[in-house]
């Protein structure tokens, strides 16, 4: 059976949310409180059953991105680091780690797809405000 959705393309209960939206999340958040190991049931099944959504939701949230972006810009890089050329190869569990989204913390732009080791190392410089010229400086020396 469809969905029945009206003439502004929402469906009754999403007309319904819009018109009662702190209405609806205090009663959420009371429900939460209450049943917590229920909420979180559910929390992780619809985690392990739309691993995709979640994603996504990430991507937009924190870079304002799509997936469809995000995977152009890993095809344009070959599927390997930005910095060092080569793929990720940190894991979690026996899951490989997907490349990091690299981008400026002052300006949200998103600058390319980073390996953890590149990326820890960039956020590291950058949150110190270390111009990277002084780190290339420092290894010339050292060649």
């Amino acid at each position: 059976m469809a969905t029945r959705v009206g003439v502004d393309g929402l469906t009754k209960a999403q007309r319904y949310y819009r018109r009662h939206r702190d209405k609806v999340l205090a009663k959420h958040k009371e429900l939460r409180q209450e049943n917590p190991e229920k909420f979180r049931g559910w929390s992780k099944r619809y985690r392990e059953n739309n691993p995709d959504s979640e994603r996504a939701r990430h991507l937009m949230r924190e870079y304002g991105i799509t997936v469809e972006q995000y995977n152009a810009m890993e095809v344009q890089q070959g599927g390997v680091c930005a910095i060092c050329k080569q793929p990720e190869t940190q894991e979690r569990n026996g899951v490989k780690y997907r490349l990091a989204v690299d981008h400026c913390h002052k300006t949200g732009k998103v600058r390319g797809l980073l390996c953890f080791k590149c990326n820890s190392a960039m956020g590291s410089f950058e949150k110190r405000d270390v111009p990277l010229a002084n780190v290339e400086k420092y290894l010339e020396v050292w060649k």
